[in-house]
């Protein structure tokens, strides 16, 4: 588990590594007003890839050890392209009834680049959640190291050898990226898989379903809690000011790294196990890590003084660093969401996260049409902190509760320093969860 864990939070550094490449390319070559622009598209993205994720998401990890990988992987494949016909045509008929609306929605001339995307990152994902559900971890790792990658090489090449600065060039990036991955990851995920089963496909269809059902509403409200103020801004304040807040996010949220590499890790482990007292432990121990390392990542992003800011970033966004003070305590509480979340997941009980999602998302909505106005980008960034705190605080309360966990049991101990002890010993054999449960 160590070696996995060793290994995914290499690759998720080294995307964040690259994510502020990115955003040290955008703000200087593209602009504030680029930048705003692209957080619509990426955001665009992701709504419809949790469409997707009704038959394509982590309902795929959960059943990958419970059925054949060919009665999850072609519905997928099936649904994914009925949902980009769909997609287009919805679009055709919102900019003939509302124009402004689809504006707001959409970036003018950018509907087809953010179907193909999503269709494409769809295909992608599928193989990713495949060898996530066989353990798989280091292949995923792989992969994921290769997509990152080519892309950031391609926007570079974009930018300074083609002489391309304008946001095409990150979505040339995204294309290159998703598209190699996707290649690659599907001769990993089907090497040596034999011929195509898909008896009893549509008994194991039904259940992705009925599991996908309840994840895709709380990818929806995740949406809603984190991403809903995009919109909100770029109709009171604009796409330049968006911009700036999406630098903020980008900097802040590259930390959720540390919680996301710990919990893709969890999330496969709980999936392919049947000890409950093994999952409480395994959830309580990274929590402290991923919390632990998010605070301190934290101090140093504050402690940078703004001229620091304002020289890598540009004068256009100096206010970055009063967003990263705001978005701080939501950003602590992300990381234990990531935790909370796949440990329910894993389980395969997500409706714990969608009721918590509903809270965070009330929250939201009762913040941010006062805060946005009042405050500008710096009241969207405390009513995204509201909102995950008030998240954590519902999967806190119903984990102990059925766990039994008392609340010492959340302060760093020495049993967590033998713990890690014991797996760095073992990381090279096999630890038993009876072993790391002591």
């Amino acid at each position: 588990m160590l070696r996995k864990i060793v290994g995914t939070t290499g690759t998720r550094v080294l995307n964040a590594l690259f994510a502020l490449i990115n955003l040290y390319l955008l703000t200087n070559f593209i602009g504030k007003e680029g930048m705003g622009v692209l957080g619509i598209i990426i955001l665009d993205i992701s709504v419809i890839q949790i469409i997707f994720d009704f038959v394509a998401g982590s309902a795929i990890i959960y059943f990958a050890s419970r059925a054949n990988q060919w009665q999850l992987f072609i519905p997928a494949i099936i649904w994914i392209i009925i949902v980009s016909v769909l997609t287009f045509l919805i679009y055709q008929i919102v900019i003939l009834i509302s124009p402004a609306f689809a504006l707001l929605l959409v970036p003018e001339g950018h509907i087809n680049d953010i179907i193909l995307l999503t269709a494409i990152n769809g295909l992608m994902v599928i193989n990713y959640n495949l060898l996530l559900g066989k353990g798989k971890i280091m292949a995923y790792n792989v992969l994921f190291t290769i997509q990152i990658c080519t892309s950031l090489i391609v926007f570079i090449t974009q930018l300074l050898i083609f002489n391309n600065q304008s946001i095409d060039a990150f979505l040339w990036g995204l294309y290159s990226g998703y598209g190699i991955s996707f290649i690659i990851g599907l001769f990993i995920a089907f090497y040596k898989s034999g011929k195509i089963k898909l008896a009893g496909w549509f008994k194991v269809t039904k259940k992705v379903l009925q599991y996908g059902a309840i994840t895709i509403t709380g990818n929806l409200l995740t949406i809603g809690n984190n991403r809903i103020s995009y919109y909100i801004i770029r109709y009171f304040l604009g796409l330049p000011v968006l911009g700036i807040y999406t630098a903020g996010v980008q900097l802040t949220e590259g930390l959720k790294v540390i919680g996301q590499s710990l919990a893709v890790v969890q999330f496969s482990t709980i999936a392919n196990s049947r000890d409950n007292e093994y999952s409480r432990i395994l959830t309580i121990r990274l929590m402290k890590i991923a919390v632990i390392i998010t605070t301190l990542s934290l101090l140093i992003l504050i402690l940078i003084p703004k001229d620091i800011y304002s020289l890598i970033l540009t004068n256009d966004f100096s206010s970055v660093k009063s967003l990263i003070i705001a978005l701080s305590p939501g950003v602590i509480a992300l990381a234990a969401n990531n935790i909370f979340s796949h440990y329910f997941s894993g389980l395969g009980d997500p409706k714990v996260n969608v009721y918590a999602k509903i809270s965070g998302l009330i929250v939201t909505l009762v913040l941010i049409f006062i805060l946005i106005p009042l405050y500008g980008i710096t009241g969207a960034a405390i009513t995204a902190s509201a909102s995950y705190i008030t998240t954590v605080i519902y999967q806190y309360m119903v984990f102990c509760k059925r766990t039994k966990t008392e609340l010492k049991e959340w302060i760093p101990s020495i049993e967590d320093y033998k713990a890690l002890r014991l797996l760095l010993k073992k990381s090279g054999k096999h630890a038993s969860p009876e072993k790391l449960s002591q």
